[in-house]
């Protein structure tokens, strides 16, 4: 009787140890994105965020079957700190625009750099019927067709902004729409500013800003430097562009990162928010092909305050490894 009393005993120890253990690395995996700003290996493991909570949910499951509450307590903490970067500034669902307000409809779309069928894929997002598309990573061929041959002259979409290429620096990217487009500068002796784009919108009844954000990949550790860097210069001239301009801003963006990295939040900090809902659960944007389990966010509408999302949705086209998305976005604020 007492070597029973012992032995369960023992197992009790050993099932609490292991709970413990469970719960303290979930809880620390959720919490890797508060200092994922300075590790690179800790911000690439919260772009998988998602998957991360929804594995400490299982685990959580386990512990309260064996009564674990202690345990249990730790680890839904950790999946709440986990939750909150990909939630953080996002609508829990799309809101219907009312009468009278200014409904735009944007996407935003790597095409991938070496689309040698960008043409017909071109022709597939002008079907959509959008207002401006944001497009990353053209090709050579698409940037020389479109920025020196007019390719674009005659079409529904004649107006276009382009960043250019710097060899080691940029891709070439561009903006194009239904409507003219005045180019906004870049602030003088920004040395980040080759990487910036940003344009005002003149849609009828409301005008808005439109722009894009496309930094590095972070393969390397100096790519994902290099990278944050670019997405902390376009967060200063967001802010720069909203204060002098007054204007609605939607950006589109591939960020190389999902909601939880450090790019995200800096964007967050520039006053812009995803316009992705909460719910329904979607899917991830990349890459395009896989498994919806192992898809990443990469690519987005962001907005500033004032703009609402009355639709959001993601589309596979063409040859690209990302997915198009596209959104009914409701310009709220801004000069007429």
């Amino acid at each position: 009787m007492v070597d029973s009393l012992a032995m369960k005993k023992k197992r009790s120890r050993v099932v609490s140890g292991c709970a413990w253990v469970a719960s303290v690395l979930c809880c620390g995996l959720c919490c890797s994105w508060v200092v994922g700003g300075g590790l690179y290996w800790v911000d690439i493991a919260s772009g998988f965020l998602w998957a991360i909570v929804l594995a400490s949910g299982v685990v959580g499951v386990g512990l309260c079957l064996v009564r674990r509450w202690g345990a249990v307590l730790v680890c839904v903490v950790g999946m709440g700190m986990g939750v909150y970067p990909i939630f953080a500034g996002r609508s829990l669902v799309v809101g219907d625009a009312l009468i009278g307000e200014v409904v735009v409809r944007m996407g935003s779309w790597n095409i991938y750099p070496k689309n040698e069928n960008w043409r017909q894929d071109l022709e597939t997002l002008m079907d959509f019927g959008l207002d401006v598309i944001v497009i990353q990573e053209i090709s050579p061929d698409m940037n020389r067709t479109i920025g020196r041959r007019g390719y674009l002259d005659g079409s529904e979409m004649p107006y276009w902004v382009k960043r250019d290429f710097v060899d080691g620096e940029v891709s070439p990217c561009l903006i194009i729409s239904r409507y003219p487009l005045e180019l906004i500068e870049v602030e003088a002796g920004d040395e980040m500013g080759a990487h910036q784009l940003m344009c005002v919108v003149e849609y009828p009844g409301k005008r808005f800003v439109a722009g894009l954000v496309h930094p590095f990949s972070p393969r390397t550790v100096d790519r994902w430097e290099a990278g944050n860097a670019a997405v902390v210069a376009h967060g200063r001239q967001i802010r720069r562009v909203a204060q002098e301009t007054g204007l609605g801003v939607i950006v589109g963006a591939d960020l190389n990162a999902g909601y939880g990295q450090v790019r995200g939040r800096e964007l967050r900090k520039a006053g812009m928010r995803a316009s992705k809902p909460i719910l329904p659960v979607r899917w991830g944007s990349f890459p395009a092909g896989r498994s919806p389990l192992v898809r990443v966010q990469l690519d987005d509408l962001w907005v500033s305050d004032g703009v609402g999302v009355s639709s959001w949705e993601t589309i596979n086209i063409g040859v690209s490894d990302h997915r198009l998305v596209i959104a009914e976005l409701v310009i709220r604020d801004g000069h007429l």
